[in-house]
């Protein structure tokens, strides 16, 4: 199970040490042997559930076009810009493995 936890880890391009790496495994696992408990549930005779949307229609509103703030509008309101882009912080930052 390790290995496949570092094989997932390397392909989001995470990096966890060893303890966080410890627990995915241990979450992993969990999540294996409550799917295999699903699996020994005998469900042959049993109907499908009803699912009480099936006879309801949604109601979408209407598309309008409508007037959309300036640029400069936007950028005014944004915590911070740079140049036409409002600036986000990163949500990969520290997450991601630093390339060697």
């Amino acid at each position: 199970m390790k290995e496949i936890v570092q094989h997932i880890l390397n392909l989001a391009k995470l990096y966890m040490d060893e303890n966080e790496a410890k627990q995915m495994e241990e979450h992993l696992n969990n999540i294996l042997m409550m799917v295999d408990k699903l699996r020994e549930i005998d469900t042959e005779n049993v109907e499908p559930l009803y699912y009480p949307y099936d006879e309801l229609t949604l109601r979408f509103r209407e598309d309008t076009e409508k007037e959309s703030l300036a640029k400069f509008e936007v950028l005014e309101n944004s915590p911070e810009s740079f140049s036409d882009f409002i600036k986000a912080p990163s949500p990969l930052k520290g997450v991601i493995k630093k390339s060697l």
